[in-house]
């Protein structure tokens, strides 16, 4: 009775849990295309400063749109005293350790930047950031719930709440979330993020009535004719996925060493990047914004090959300025045009050559691929072209590109953008949440004052009675001010007999630094053997405590099991 009482429990409370994060994302997913939608008609709309070039009336309100909401965006770093925007990358590193939890202030704001630079017309996506708010709101909601779910479960109900909601698209939810964020699947996850991934997608439909994001024909050619035409065209579209994040990695090196040089001011970069993705968007604007109305058009066939060249290298290059110089945004909306562009183009060319009603399925199959790649969810690409196709030949013919594109990028480039941008910062996914884990925990909380500790002008013959009395055979010799000095042995003790030990300590011990982490501190005493070690303070030099081998080994072990059981609740 009480195994069914405490499980009736657990699932009225996944379902109150999932259905209230589901339907927040729903709300604010839906109102965030709304309000950059009803910006994108005001800039259109728009007639400032146009002017007559030739004879064509150019109007240049999207650099006026773009200023604005670079200042906002500054206006929120400044005032909410961000260092740096934060994204899907930081949403997967909160994921797989809990020491360094989302910080809820900086995802509300950096939503809000989001938010301000996709109105204002900046090539950034929204699916990035709705992503990072749904796992900050996931984190919140946490605090004020108590139950055995851990804060990563609560974290991807919001994930796959934002892609459900904004794709429409509830099974390319839930396994986005397990396949690009917590990367692993457990009874125990998978129930609560359902829940919340299909009441965000119900809700979505019953407060939100519109038509759906993407227009996809469902009619394709037998499988027999268009898998090989796809299979040549996987590296294609993996060589636009590997140049689209190399250019986002480049723009934002170089912003960098623009800032360090002192050459430019941080927060006149964004007024940067609005100024020239704002010029660009005069001559082509398909670029600005979420562009959701420019794919559907590509996908329809109605681009010029010439217009179709454009908005790829354009599309490419001004995310890439805008993302890096600071006018924050997600990279997956961008990777979706990219790739229906790369799609569309090759179709065009490829119908060129005789073959007829391709060009559809090419720039799906392209938008797809290219997307999977950057992100690093293959799987979720294809699920979700089948839940917005209901097509399962779609979606078989799609894979192709995709599960190839995906493995060719990640020998050239790495299994997402979000794992490069973690890895630049020192964060190695591939070691899993051991390693993780490890690199975490500093080699200073661990220490022990069990250790003797005598000075230079100490006696051999009473070291040895030091070390008699106490069990040891090792003791360590600092100074007045308790700079470690140097290390001493039994043996060497025995040999200094009646004489001062200074000439026979060991003045180059291995040592560890207080603020060494467990996995750094195991790679320096592989080659170690003794009884402990001296633990440092890095600055001072002074000893802080030692540790044995065993204590060390303990130590790594506990944070494993730990890490382990996180993993596997």
């Amino acid at each position: 009775m009480h195994k069914l009482r405490d499980a009736s429990l657990e699932i009225i409370l996944i379902i109150l849990i999932g259905t209230l994060i589901g339907a927040t994302l729903a709300i604010v997913c839906n109102l965030f295309v709304i309000g950059v939608h009803w910006f994108e008609l005001q800039r259109e709309a728009s007639t400032l400063f146009s002017l007559n070039i030739g004879d064509q009336l150019l109007s240049f309100s999207s650099v006026i749109f773009l200023w604005i909401a670079a200042a906002i965006v500054v206006a929120l770093k400044v005032g909410f005293g961000i260092t740096r925007w934060t994204g899907p990358a930081d949403s997967i590193y909160a994921a797989h350790q809990i020491n360094e939890p989302l910080n809820i202030k900086t995802g509300l704001a950096s939503t809000l930047a989001a938010f301000a630079a996709a109105s204002g017309g900046a090539s950034v996506g929204q699916y990035g950031p709705l992503v990072h708010f749904g796992a900050t709101m996931g984190v919140w909601v946490k605090r004020f719930v108590s139950s055995r779910l851990t804060h990563e479960v609560y974290l991807g109900c919001g994930v796959a709440a934002a892609i459900s909601a904004g794709f429409n698209a509830p099974i390319a939810g839930v396994i986005f979330a397990h396949e690009a964020i917590l990367r692993h699947f457990s009874v125990r996850t998978i129930a609560p993020i359902t829940v919340a991934s299909i009441s965000a997608s119900a809700l979505s439909h019953l407060w939100f009535p519109h038509s759906i994001t993407f227009e996809i024909n469902s009619l394709v050619p037998p499988l027999a004719e268009i898998v090989p035409v796809l299979a040549v065209l996987a590296p294609l579209f993996s060589l636009i996925a590997v140049c689209f994040m190399w250019a986002l990695r480049y723009s934002a090196r170089s912003a960098v060493k623009l800032t360090l040089k002192r050459k430019v001011s941080p927060l006149l970069l964004p007024f940067i990047a609005a100024t020239i993705c704002g010029l660009v968007g005069v001559w082509i604007p398909q670029i600005l914004g979420l562009g959701f109305s420019s794919i559907n058009n590509m996908i329809a066939g109605e681009f010029a090959l010439s217009l179709l060249f454009a908005v790829l290298i354009a599309k490419l290059l001004m995310t890439a300025l805008c993302i890096g110089f600071g006018l924050f945004g997600g990279v997956f909306s961008p990777s979706l045009f990219i790739g229906v562009a790369a799609g569309a183009l090759a179709g065009q060319l490829i119908t060129l050559f005789g073959f007829a009603d391709i060009a559809s399925i090419i720039s799906v199959a392209g938008m797809a691929a290219v997307s999977s790649a950057v992100i690093g969810a293959p799987i979720t690409a294809v699920i979700i072209v089948l839940e917005l196709t209901q097509s399962y030949t779609y979606a078989v013919a799609v894979m192709v590109s995709v599960m190839l594109c995906s493995l060719i990028t990640n020998r050239l480039f790495g299994q997402s953008f979000f794992d490069r941008q973690l890895l630049d910062r020192g964060i190695d996914l591939f070691k899993g949440r051991e390693a993780i884990a490890l690199r975490q925990k500093n080699i200073g909380d661990f220490v022990s004052q069990n250790y003797l500790r005598v000075t230079t002008q100490t006696s051999g013959q009473d070291l040895c009675k030091q070390m008699k009395s106490r069990g040891q055979t090792e003791a360590y010799i600092v100074d007045d001010s308790g700079v470690l000095l140097g290390k001493i042995s039994l043996y060497a003790a025995i040999d200094a007999a009646d004489s001062s030990i200074e000439r026979f300590m060991d003045s180059r011990p291995t040592i560890l630094y207080s603020h060494n982490s467990l996995d750094e501190s195991m790679l320096k005493v592989r080659q170690f053997v003794g009884e402990s070690l001296p633990v440092v303070d890095a600055e001072t030099g002074k000893l802080e405590g030692s540790i044995t081998e065993g204590a060390l080994f303990q130590a790594v072990t506990d944070v494993q099991k730990q890490a382990r059981t996180l993993e596997r609740a």
